[in-house]
C-alpha cells in the first residue's frame, strides 16, 4: 500500500471583484491507496475522516500506522563456503 500527505483549505472569494475574502485553516489529510484502488479507478482515498492541524500530527501518526503494520519476519540463510 502507498500513502501520501496531502494539505486542503478552503477559499473564498468575492467573484464581482476577484478578492479572496476568506482563507480557511490547513488540515492534513493521510491518504492511502492500494492495489485495488488503483486498478479499479477509484484513486486515493483518505484514511481518516477528520484531518491533522499540523503537518507533524499528520506524519506522527502516519509512521505510528506504518509500524503497526511491520511485522518482523525471521530467515535463517546458509550458503556452503568449501565443500572438499
Amino acid at each position: 500500500m502507498k500513502y501520501r500527505i496531502v494539505r486542503r483549505w478552503t477559499t473564498t472569494t468575492n467573484t464581482s471583484t476577484g478578492e479572496i475574502v476568506e482563507t480557511s485553516v490547513d488540515r492534513f489529510y493521510i491518504q492511502g491507496r492500494n492495489f485495488f484502488t488503483a486498478i479499479f479507478g477509484k484513486g486515493w482515498k483518505d484514511l481518516h475522516i477528520f484531518g491533522f492541524y499540523s503537518l507533524k500530527e499528520a506524519q506522527d501518526e502516519l509512521d505510528r500506522r506504518l509500524k503497526k503494520q511491520n511485522k518482523i519476519k525471521k530467515v535463517e540463510h546458509q550458503i556452503v563456503e568449501v565443500e572438499i
